[in-house]
């Protein structure tokens, strides 16, 4: 509680400092504000202009050319309502008078006044609107700037290393090298020397020894409180696993990093360093800080050791074969860097940074393709019985294109073109790195919501006391937010990709700027636009893919809606969602709405002559799922087809039958035919039962007999009641009609029979004869005898049968 009143105390001040600020700032005149920016923008062109101006400081240029862009736009937007007011005194006090008429001296003052105060503040508003103009055109050609030397940087060609002048260049300038690296390892060591003769020795000592409590015992200590928390204080769920993973990462992260940062405050105490020692310790205690977030990352993914706490779905031989690599990666990426910094600032020759650009292509590529080998061999196709999950798509996805990468990496380092291949091994890892990331960010997120916001979570019982709120209302809140969070962190995750490319992947587009363009009647379809609509094709297919599973998984079992609905909007969306996706697709590669109309136009004529079935078909589909006269899990009756809907695709519609085989009806026969839907306004089922009986039978006992059989029966529904009605009397026998109604009409059969049963014994059981056959006796003329022709009598005796 003391951290955290501290904390809170921390944020009150640094808020209360930002306010002072702003109304210092808001206190400026806008002269002032206009001056000032004109200052910032100045030092900015100032600044590009330079020929040692690295990409770091290209990038903070940009940003502040557009923050002066966005002031000037907001002193602008500021002196508008003074501009309007000026100009409505003036309009007020009207033009100069003609012919000679005389003024009272005050308001010709006024007017001068007015004018003079509308032209002042007119010219501030087209001085802001034209430096905000100036800003976004240095930002623009900072851009092109950073584009450009990006382009120049990976396109730069030089020894391949199966050259023997890649060998020799580096031993050549060895002894240069060395003795730079030697005058600054002196220089590193006497400014260390420094800090401890001149600065302040306890601090220093005291620096360092928390430093390495913080790396060890505190680490240990917050490890075990995180796993004490998560395992005791957190309610059951998925969200102890996650909540744990991120706990774990950030530890390893923040006790390292800060750690480090020790070091370098205790060494560093009275700014004892000089430049370019400086200089490395702040780029090692970054690069330490971001090691150990990626070792901290990988450990707490992989879990090798503890495979309850696993969040990707990997088996436990994946996890062992890949526990090593978290650490093999951070290491890589904090040597290689750190020896990118170190040669800029003592300046090695040319030869030793391309040997220490290829160094870090063939390590960086080699671990990755190793992972890459150890996660296919553990991950093939699973054997019968296994219950490894598939891999999803998005990881198959990522692997194709980490193999492309690695391959086109290698490539460029035997062509000779190391800063491509260096960059490119970099971006595979840096990519991994943002994946992993995000998708521990996604599974906390998701898991926050979920355990928060559940039906049956804690939460529940709360805003249901409080606001009265259904419980599936918040289930469906939560996945909503849980959608709109992953979503954001989604985008978030992309940015980061495309800022590891440089100034975007517009960039490596450009590479392909000169090839000739190609021209399809009229429309100019350029390599860029070509890539970008397939690009645009396929993720927007993904997204619709992803859409529909999640709005059918998470978001619509939560409602209220039945199976049917559900499936008819999932598939309704689907249907909108490529419409959608192939629209913006055609507009990407360049046709504008008069050519699609055109396109939609010509086949229109194709579908008037030979695809007006299928356009039929199509048409009663979207009938269907709107209008909704059937619907998936309705029981229909269609011609000879009687069964239930299963799926309604875009042409046809599956109806599985009684002998479980399944029949395809086009959608159309459902709009022109006679359809019977036995549960399109009542799900129930009738069962009727002709049942014929003796006419010297007593119908009242029948009757109580039928019903007392129907009441019994558990399938027999309530409401409506069961009914026995006297049908019809013949000479032969009198015929009860017998009626019950049960929940669905698939249980009609078998309820039926069962009655059929239980009628019969009943009956037997209460000695009432059934209908038998009738005697029949032949009469003839003459002497002879009657003939007896098939009588009763040689009817097989029941049990029941009443003694002759």
């Amino acid at each position: 509680m003391r951290i955290l009143r501290i904390l809170l105390i921390s944020l009150l001040l640094v808020a209360t400092g930002t306010a002072f600020g702003q109304d210092g700032d808001a206190a400026a005149t806008p002269a002032q504000q206009l001056d000032d920016l004109r200052g910032q923008l100045d030092s900015v062109e100032k600044a590009m202009k330079a020929a040692d101006v690295t990409d770091g400081q290209i990038d903070d240029l940009r940003a502040q050319a557009n923050d002066v862009g966005s002031k000037s736009q907001k002193v602008s937007s500021s002196l508008q309502s003074g501009r309007d007011a000026a100009k409505a005194r003036v309009d007020q006090l009207g033009p100069v008078p003609t012919g000679g008429a005389k003024e009272p001296p005050e308001v010709v003052q006024a007017r001068k006044d007015a004018q003079k105060a509308f032209d002042a503040v007119d010219g501030q508003i087209k001085q802001a609107d034209a430096m905000a103009l100036e800003a976004t055109q240095t930002a623009n050609a900072l851009s092109d700037l950073r584009r450009t030397r990006f382009q120049e940087r990976i396109s730069r060609q030089s020894y391949s290393p199966l050259s023997r002048p890649f060998w020799s260049e580096p031993a050549k300038a060895f002894p240069r090298d060395s003795a730079n690296v030697r005058d600054f390892a002196s220089q590193a060591q006497a400014d260390i020397a420094n800090s401890w003769t001149n600065g302040n020795r306890a601090a220093l000592i005291s620096c360092i020894l928390v430093g390495l409590l913080l790396m060890t015992a505190v680490r240990y200590w917050i490890e075990s409180r995180v796993r004490s928390l998560t395992a005791n204080r957190m309610p059951p769920g998925r969200l102890r696993r996650s909540a744990l993973i991120v706990g774990i990462t950030l530890t390893s992260a923040l006790t390292t990093g800060i750690g480090t940062q020790l070091f370098y405050v205790g060494l560093n105490w009275r700014d004892t360093f000089s430049d370019e020692t400086n200089e490395v310790a702040k780029a090692i205690v970054h690069l330490v800080f971001f090691g150990a977030f990626i070792a901290g990352l990988g450990r707490a993914l992989i879990s090798a050791k503890r495979p309850s706490w696993r969040l990707p779905a990997i088996s436990d031989e994946t996890a062992l074969s890949l526990r090593r690599f978290p650490m093999l990666f951070s290491l890589a990426v904090v040597v290689f860097y750190f020896l990118r910094v170190l040669n800029r600032v003592i300046g090695t020759s040319l030869a030793a940074e391309v040997l220490t650009s290829s160094l870090q292509a063939v390590v960086l590529t080699l671990l990755t393709a190793l992972a890459l080998i150890r996660l296919s061999r553990t991950h093939e196709a699973p054997e019968e019985g296994s219950t490894e999950p598939p891999r999803p798509v998005w990881a198959s996805l990522f692997i194709a294109a980490a193999w492309v990468a690695i391959v086109a990496s290698w490539i460029g380092l035997l062509s000779g073109f190391i800063a491509f291949a260096s960059w490119m091994a970099g971006q595979v890892v840096w990519t991994l790195i943002v994946i992993s990331a995000t998708y521990l960010a996604m599974r906390l997120v998701d898991d926050l919501f979920e355990t928060l916001l559940s039906e049956k979570g804690p939460m529940s019982a709360r805003a249901q006391a409080l606001f009265g709120t259904h419980p599936k209302l918040l289930d469906q809140a939560g996945v909503l937010l849980s959608g709109v969070s992953r979503l954001a962190l989604f985008l978030f995750g992309l940015t980061a990709v495309i800022s590891g490319f440089g100034a975007g992947t517009s960039d490596i587009i450009d590479l392909a700027s000169k090839v000739q363009q190609l021209k399809i009647a009229g429309v100019t379809l350029q390599p860029a636009q070509i890539l970008g609509g397939i690009g645009v094709f396929f993720a927007g297919l993904l997204a619709v893919r992803i859409v529909k599973s999640w709005m059918a998984e998470q978001y619509l079992p939560r409602t209220s809606l039945d199976p049917g609905m559900r499936t008819s909007l999932t598939t309704l969306l689907g249907y909108v969602g490529i419409v959608i996706v192939v629209s913006i697709a055609l507009l990407s590669l360049g046709l504008s709405l008069q050519n699609i109309a055109w396109v939609a136009s010509a086949l229109s004529v194709g579908i008037g002559f030979g695809l007006q079935a299928i356009v039929q078909n199509f048409i009663s589909g979207l009938i269907l799922l709107a209008e909704r006269p059937v619907k998936v899990g309705d029981w229909v009756v269609l011609d000879d087809a009687e069964g239930d809907i299963r799926r309604i695709n875009v042409r046809a519609t599956e109806i599985q039958v009684a002998d479980r085989s399944t029949i395809i009806v086009p959608n159309s026969s459902f709009i022109t035919k006679p359809v019977r839907n036995m549960t399109m306004a009542n799900p129930q089922g009738r069962v009727l039962i002709k049942l014929p009986m003796p006419l010297d039978s007593d119908p009242v006992a029948i009757r109580d007999h039928v019903l007392d059989a129907m009441r019994e029966h558990q399938g027999v529904a309530e409401t409506p009641a069961p009914s026995v009605t006297l049908d019809s009397i013949d000479r032969a026998a009198m015929t009860f009609s017998i009626t019950c109604y049960v929940g669905s009409p698939r249980d009609v059969g078998g309820v039926k029979s069962d009655l059929l049963f239980e009628i019969i014994a009943r009956l037997r059981g209460a000695d009432i004869p059934l209908l038998r056959p009738q005697d029949l006796v032949l009469r003839s003329g003459g002497n002879m005898g009657d003939l007896i022709g098939p009588t009763g009598a040689g009817a097989p005796k029941a049990s029941t049968d009443p003694e002759s």
